[in-house]
This record gives structure tokens, C-alpha cells and sequence, in this order.
């Protein structure tokens, strides 16, 4: 095929395996790392630019020890060093003077590379070290003798795979240009009006300029191109999603239900929940679909209150889908409904992927026949086999465990269904604002009476055995402890300059050593991800009913366990956590009379980052307060996880900053499309 047949056929949809020298190795390692087609690799911009537009003369080099710098120069002479650490030696020379070049690694490519008499156009830092010297500099052709490097050579972030694989930074610098050069379809990724409205540059002129720019000075201007892009493709998003759940509803009127379940509620309900309570309710009598949000602080009551805006649905006749993504959390919820529901003359039906053959085919028949009122389940009810005989609404608890796919895989088995998203995650007010826009987002902030404060220590290597003897007198007065292990296998853990830290100790060692050891004949049992399902339940029945005292698990123990006598949880590896998990985690503790306790357990001592973030989860037990914190320290990809979908690969753009562009483009959007207000119009009680 001729560069003339390429060129016709390029866009930024083809392949990457249209580049030429792209084997399978090399396409692995990009695919890992993101990148699958042009278009990927053409928005992995650089994270920095090496600076040659000046050229100093190597007689000079002595006047810039420690600096960086260019030259331009001949290879005298090469030659390996052999020893206990192999080493590569090249002598570059101008009309000025000489300079050794050094490689510690990658000798066998280098020494395939450079040659005697090769024109050299190299980038690196000078030292003085027995003459001047060069370390591992950057290398390009000149191929003729006035040639003259490119003036700012892009730096890429890498991956050990693709390092390994032979995409390295001359490899992609080299399929970047080439792509440059051929690709001759650039997408019209803004509307031709917004683009010469802000006085954008097109496309193909960004491109060339973030990566190979002719000057440093006006990259801004390129770069504003991309954030906007980036938040009008989010924007764009998030408008369609609002847009299709304003499609007819059903109108749930119903009441007799409420009333019978409230009539036999043996708790009072907070001001926050029936305040809550009434604004589902009121979503579920409008004609108008059921978009919502329902957020919460840990043990703030969020499952009693999408249970009463169930109730309509029940109530017309309608069926109630309910979805958690673990089994553990299924069980527990599917328990909790059938207690509230039994008052009332029904029953729930659970859908796991544990559900034996022999009575999967009998419940699909119930759910398909609308015999099956209420159904709760994980992922199984996603399953193409499972229709329903009319849902009135669609409750996804824990939903940024789902991804965008799946959970619009079950809006779409009823699309006159409500939906009512659960988060018990509190997701920070600057990130509700600007990422949810297609949802109403109602919010519960008290929690019930008798949840108490749960005392939190940071616990050093050096106090461990102190705080086991604690946990054993406490044991002793029949209280309970949680014991969660981060990892179901060890793994080495290496840090930024590539030196490797203690193993993480995974579940069945660490059991085996607390069993073994301080906790010997304690009642101990194991929860993890890997045992079946029998197995998990039963442990974690054993637990709450004071058969095991000690319960061993991972973070799957996170949300659905509610023991009233279990008093303490210890974090191994806590570091490891997020603040939002901490906080989850630390709220299976703290449900009973007596005084709880968390203990953050660090193989080393905290400092820096770290040690802030953990001392502030000891003093703070706000969720939203940690939120807003966990936002500040890591970061809306990593503090939230609550969306999955369009906003956390962002490249350039930062939600939390660009924020209020984010807004302006929402209501240019909308202004366009006839929509009402920066988030379209709203029920009461939003």
C-alpha cells in the first residue's frame, strides 16, 4: 500500500497497527496503557517539552555543568565497557571540542544504534566527572550538516510495558509525526460556531503545536482548545442523559402502602429522611420519569428511605427492581426488605449468580410474569435472558460500583421505569454541582438516634502488640472485632524511584498469623472474595450471632453488615485506603450501646501526604467533610469513583478548576437546544 492509499484511508478511528514498526508487543503495551486507535494516541499529549532551540558549541559545555543542554556533533568513538555492570562510551565532537556520552542501560540497543562517523543531534544534563560528561542524553539524526533539531522534543508518559515493549519515547515521538503528516481526516470534535466564536485554532493546528511546538510561548492558547473540547464532550454527555430520562413516566400515586408500613415502622424516622421520603414521593406521582440521586452519610438510613419510594410502585401493581453489586450486600438487603414487607403480605425474591440451575428458569418465569413483586439481585438481573413484567421503579444501591454501561443496561429493560441511584459514599457539593447535572440529587445528612462516635488511632508497627491486648479484653467481655487485609494475595509494592517496601501480607498469612499467634483460641472465620457463597454467609451469620468473635475479611465486608456487638475494626495496611473507604469501613462499628473503635494500622510511619491524610480521618468523622478533604489531597479521579463514566479520563481540563467554563458551556448547550436554566428544569424538593 502506497503512503498516497494510507493517507486516503487515515482517520482517527483507524487502528493503531497502521503505524509503521507497530508489532503486536508494541500494540499490547499501548492498548494497556489506553490507546487503541489514532485518535488515542494523538490526545496523549506530553506532560512536558525538552528545550533545544539553542545550541551551544561543546567547547563551551564546561560553562554549563549540571544544565541542560544541546549540541550537535559527530560520534568519534563507541565501545562497551564490560564488568559487573555492562556500560556504553561515545565520544561526540564539533568543530569546538568533545564530550563523553554515557549509557548505564538500554546498552544493547544503544550500541545498535550509534555509530562511528553518525552526526548526532543529543539532549542532556552536563556533569564533570573525570572530563565532561553526558548521562543517558536524548539522541536524533542530522542527517545533514546544517541540520537542526526540533526545537521543543515532547516527553510522553510511559509505562514499564511500554518500555519494555519498544514504545519508548523515540518510538512514539516518531508515530506521533508520522501520524501528523498523514492523517489528512481530523474530526470537527466543536461545532464550527463555537470554534470561531472563542477564536479556536482547528483541530489538525492544536495537535501539531502541543506536540511538536514551534514556540512555548503560545501553547496556552492550544491547550484551552483541548480543556474545552474535553468539558464540551462531558457537557454534551450529560445533557443527552438528562434528556432521555425526561421521556414519559408513570404517575404513582398510590399511598395505602405507606400507610400500612409506616403504621408498623418500630422506629421514628429522622426530619433528614422524611424529608427525603417526601421529595421521592412526589417524584414518583409525576407523570415526568424518576431521575434521582439518593445520597448519604454511612448509617444515615438511605435503604428505609428508598423503600418507602418504592411503596407507590407496589402499591399500582408494579414491580420493584432492586440492584447491589455484591452478593454479601444482596442477602443483607434481600433479609432487611422481607422484614418490612412481611407486615404488608409479601415478599422479595433474591436473583444472585448463586441461584442454583434447577430454580433459575421457575424465578425468571415469576420476574416475567410480574408474579415476583420485588426483586433483588447483583449483576444476574442484567442478564438478556431476565425481562420484567412492568417495572414501576429501579433502585441501584452503592451505584458507582456499576459502570455507566450496566447501568444503563437496566434502565433500558423498562424504560417507563423511575430510577433511584444510592450512594453511600458522600459525593463533595463542588463535584455534585458540576458532574450531575442530568440528576436530582436528594441528600440525608443526620443519622438516627444511638450511632455514636467511633474512637480512631493511628496505630505504628511499634504498638501493635498493644493494641492486640486491647482487642483481646475486649473479646474477653463479648464484643467483636472486624480484622480487613487489603489484599487476597501479597504483593511487592515499589515506590517512585523504584525501590521495593515491605509486601503487603495478603488474607490467608495474615489469618494464619493472628490465629497462630496473639488471637489463639479466639473464634476466628475468613471473608473474602474467592470463597463461594455459602461459605462467605456463613462466616458472616457466625459473626453476628457471636459463634465467631474475630472476623477476618477484605473490603467486601465494606457495606451490608450491620452487628450491633461488633465494637472494633482494625485497617491492616491502611495507608492503602482511600478516605471514602476508610470512612466506609469504619461504619460497621458504632451501631450498638457500647463505645466503638478503629485502629489504623501502618507498616511504616506515616509522613507527608499520608500521615495528613489518616491523622485527619482519626479527628473527622463527617462523610462530607471527608469527602471534600479526599477531594482536595487526591483528586476527583480518585477521591470520588462515583460516576465511572466520560469525566475521569479528562487530559488537560480539571473539574474542580474549570469549573465555572463547565457551567458556561452547560448553558450555551442547553440555550441552543431550547432547554431551560444551567441544569434544566427541576422538580420540587431537588
Amino acid at each position: 500500500m502506497t503512503k498516497r492509499d494510507v493517507s486516503a484511508m487515515l482517520d482517527f478511528l483507524s487502528p493503531l497497527s497502521i503505524v509503521p514498526g507497530m508489532g503486536p508487543k508494541r500494540l499490547a503495551a499501548l492498548l494497556d496503557a489506553g490507546m487503541e486507535r489514532v485518535g488515542d494516541l494523538l490526545y496523549n499529549l506530553p506532560k512536558r517539552y525538552i528545550d533545544r532551540s539553542t545550541v551551544t558549541p561543546i567547547g563551551s559545555a564546561g560553562e554549563y555543568t549540571d544544565r541542560l543542554c544541546t549540541f550537535v556533533g559527530t560520534i568519534e568513538t563507541v565501545r562497551v565497557e564490560r564488568g559487573r555492570r555492562q556500560r556504553l562510551r561515545a565520544l561526540l565532537r564539533d568543530d569546538t571540542g568533545s564530550i563523553e556520552l554515557l549509557w548505564f542501560s538500554g546498552v544493547s540497543y544503544y550500541r545498535q544504534t550509534i555509530r562511528k562517523g553518525q552526526r548526532l543531534i543529543v539532549t542532556g544534563k552536563v556533569a564533570l566527572y573525570r572530563g565532561l560528561q553526558m548521562a543517558h542524553p536524548t539522541i536524533d539524526s542530522a542527517v545533514r550538516q546544517d541540520s537542526a533539531p526540533v526545537p521543543f522534543l515532547p516527553v510522553y508518559g510511559m509505562t514499564s510495558a511500554m518500555r519494555e515493549a519498544g514504545s519508548g519515547e523515540r518510538f512514539l515521538r516518531k508515530s506521533v509525526r508520522w501520524l501528523l503528516d498523514n492523517c489528512k481526516h481530523f474530526p470537527q470534535s466543536l461545532p464550527e460556531a463555537v470554534e470561531s466564536g472563542r477564536g479556536f485554532a482547528p483541530l489538525a493546528k492544536c495537535l501539531c503545536e502541543l506536540h511538536f511546538p514551534s514556540t512555548l510561548c503560545g501553547i496556552g492558547r492550544y491547550t484551552d482548545r483541548i480543556r474545552y473540547e474535553e468539558l464540551y464532550r462531558l457537557a454534551l454527555s450529560l445533557h443527552f442523559s438528562r434528556t432521555r430520562f425526561r421521556e414519559p413516566g408513570r404517575a404513582l400515586r398510590s399511598a395505602e402502602l405507606i400507610k400500612q408500613w409506616r403504621a408498623n415502622l418500630p422506629f421514628r424516622l429522622t426530619a433528614d429522611q422524611e424529608s427525603a421520603i417526601a421529595t421521592l414521593l412526589e417524584d414518583a406521582a409525576s407523570p415526568e420519569r424518576m431521575h434521582r440521586l439518593l445520597q448519604g452519610d454511612v448509617g444515615s438510613g438511605k435503604t428505609v428511605v428508598a423503600f418507602s419510594a418504592a411503596l407507590p410502585a407496589l402499591g399500582e401493581g408494579l414491580q420493584v427492581v432492586w440492584m447491589t453489586p455484591t452478593e454479601i450486600l444482596a442477602r443483607q438487603t434481600h433479609k432487611k426488605i422481607n422484614e418490612w414487607l412481611e407486615p404488608l403480605g409479601m415478599c422479595a425474591e433474591l436473583l444472585t449468580a448463586a441461584v442454583v440451575p434447577a430454580e433459575i428458569a421457575a424465578l425468571r418465569r415469576r420476574i416475567a410474569s410480574a408474579e415476583a413483586r420485588f426483586i433483588v439481585g447483583t449483576h444476574a438481573l442484567l442478564q438478556p435472558k431476565i425481562s420484567f413484567g412492568g417495572v414501576g421503579i429501579f433502585v441501584i444501591d452503592e451505584q458507582h460500583r456499576f459502570g455507566a454501561g450496566q447501568r444503563v443496561a437496566l434502565h433500558e429493560k423498562d424504560p417507563r421505569a423511575d430510577v433511584l441511584l444510592m450512594s453511600a459514599t458522600p459525593i463533595p457539593r463542588t463535584l455534585a454541582q458540576t458532574l450531575y447535572g442530568d440528576l436530582d440529587i436528594v441528600t440525608i445528612k443526620s443519622l438516627p438516634p444511638g450511632r455514636h462516635t467511633v474512637s480512631t488511632h493511628l496505630v505504628p508497627e511499634a504498638k501493635r502488640a498493644d493494641m492486640e491486648r486491647f482487642i483481646l479484653e475486649r473479646i474477653s467481655a463479648n464484643e467483636r472485632c472486624f480484622y480487613i487485609v487489603p489484599r487476597i494475595e501479597s504483593e511487592e509494592c515499589v515506590d517512585d524511584n523504584g525501590t521495593f517496601s515491605k509486601p503487603l501480607r495478603d488474607i490467608e498469612t495474615t489469618f494464619a498469623a493472628l490465629t497462630q499467634g496473639p488471637f489463639r483460641g479466639v473464634k476466628a472465620a475468613l471473608v473474602h472474595g474467592r470463597l463461594d457463597s455459602a461459605q462467605k454467609e456463613r462466616a458472616i451469620a457466625d459473626f453476628a450471632c457471636g459463634n465467631v468473635q474475630l472476623l477476618v475479611a477484605t473490603s467486601i465486608i465494606e457495606v451490608g453488615i450491620d452487628v450491633p456487638q461488633a465494637t472494633i475494626i482494625v485497617l491492616e495496611n491502611s495507608e492503602r485506603f482511600g478516605l471514602a473507604q476508610l470512612h466506609q469501613l469504619r461504619g460497621r462499628v458504632g451501631r450498638g450501646c457500647g463505645k466503638s473503635y478503629c485502629f489504623l494500622l501502618t507498616p511504616e510511619p506515616a509522613e507527608g501526604e499520608t500521615e495528613e491524610r489518616l491523622r485527619s480521618f482519626c479527628s473527622e468523622h463527617d462523610g462530607f467533610a471527608l469527602a471534600e478533604l479526599d477531594l482536595r489531597l487526591r483528586g476527583p479521579g480518585e477521591a470520588a469513583g462515583v460516576r465511572q463514566s466520560g469525566w475521569d479520563d479528562l487530559k488537560v481540563a480539571d473539574i474542580l478548576r474549570d469549573a465555572p467554563l463547565f457551567a458556561e458551556i452547560m448553558g450555551d448547550i442547553e440555550h441552543r437546544t431550547g432547554d431551560c436554566g444551567a441544569h434544566g428544569p427541576r422538580r420540587r424538593g431537588s
